[in-house]
């Protein structure tokens, strides 16, 4: 393969059909450069001069929103293996280090910052993205929130591969008709406003592979860009304490993994603490309205948090099947997302400390 005109050696490359990633070298740190994967279904969402103008405001008590510069397109004789190589091809980022919280939670030999940094760093998250969502009174982006799409289209019959495919015959088995359709019922939902709540400017997904720490673990980059959407604040949370449920429901089960389950409950509850307790420097609001959240204000909705982290569990193993391929493991996501979807405050839920929120809506209960 030949390497195209970026400056610095390549660090690290890695990727599936959905999503491809090239960290380089670069002046005073890395340049990270993710491009669609072959078999993406959209391209990368393209960026209003609003969002980029409000976006310099978006740094947080040792969080900023990096947006991404775009990346030159490559000739077809030239472009890497694992991009598509269209017009919208990358998206370059400058950032502290060759390694993302998801590397330090799944790669300790990648990312040799420690666990015990996730929650300070996750609670980072949390106050950046609480001004992220008051940016902007009615959101520019057009089109709810990509995640909940693919998974709204799996759930519909509409899989994009055999395995995917698989993997849907699986889930009328392991989860049964009426769980299918809660879930796409929530998928719904995500992309509207919930009762008394405007849909809001959405980075789309916030992963712990989009976050960058910096090597001191002290502050930390967000990636986005990628996949703006307009939707509910639950969607952006969800997707990161979805995440880290996955990590402490399937990954870290055995008799030895509790400091790491805890460090993951841990990281979910300063997340959603970071965004409850966010508060806006005095001045003009970059968007067109000012929503600044007041004294008293509930925090986010912890329901609606967790239906979208159900989905976040569920994606990925959608994900997996769709952009990778077929693994008998795939079994135990439905597995555990059955029993989410009837309680998906287990999302959530860990070794005692509540998260700061509010609840509405149905219980856990739920059928």
């Amino acid at each position: 393969m030949t390497a195209p005109a970026v400056p610095g050696g390549v660090v690290a490359e890695f990727g599936t059909g959905y999503l491809a990633t090239r960290v380089l070298t670069a002046e005073r740190g890395y340049l990270w450069c993710r491009g669609p994967g072959p078999a993406r279904p959209r391209p990368f969402t393209p960026v209003p001069d609003a969002v980029a103008d409000a976006s310099r405001a978006w740094t947080a008590h040792g969080a900023r929103v990096v947006l991404g510069a775009p990346g030159r397109p490559y000739p077809e004789d030239r472009r890497p293996d694992r991009t598509r190589g269209d017009a919208a091809s990358e998206r370059h980022y400058r950032v502290p280090a060759p390694y993302s919280l998801g590397h330090v939670l799944g790669n300790h030999a990648a990312a040799p910052l420690p666990w015990a940094a996730l929650p300070r760093l996750l609670h980072q998250v949390g106050t950046v993205l609480r001004r992220v969502h008051t940016a902007f009174a009615d959101s520019p982006v057009p089109g709810g929130p990509a995640g909940a799409a693919r998974v709204a289209g799996w759930l519909a019959g509409t899989p994009v591969t055999p395995a995917a495919g698989r993997l849907r015959q699986e889930a009328l088995a392991r989860l049964g008709g009426a769980r299918m359709r809660r879930a796409a019922e929530w998928c719904a939902d995500l992309a509207a406003g919930g009762a008394g709540e405007r849909p809001v400017l959405l980075l789309g997904g916030v992963s712990l592979g989009s976050v960058i720490p910096s090597p001191r673990g002290d502050a930390c980059a967000v990636l986005a860009g990628e996949e703006l959407a307009t939707g509910r604040t639950a969607f952006d949370l969800g997707w990161t304490v979805g995440e880290l449920a996955e990590f402490r429901l399937l990954h870290f089960t055995d008799p030895g993994s509790g400091a790491a389950a805890e460090h993951c409950a841990r990281a979910a509850r300063a997340l959603l603490s970071g965004y409850a307790t966010a508060t806006d420097p005095a001045g003009p609001r970059p968007g067109p309205a000012d929503t600044r959240p007041g004294p008293a204000d509930p925090g986010p909705d912890l329901d609606a948090v967790a239906r979208s982290a159900v989905l976040r569990v569920l994606a990925h193993g959608v994900d997996y099947a769709a952009f990778v391929g077929w693994r008998d493991q795939l079994t135990s996501y439905l597995d555990v997302v059955a029993g989410l979807l009837d309680h998906p405050l287990g999302t959530i839920e860990g070794p005692p400390g509540a998260p700061a929120g509010r609840r509405t809506g149905p219980g856990t209960e739920e059928q």
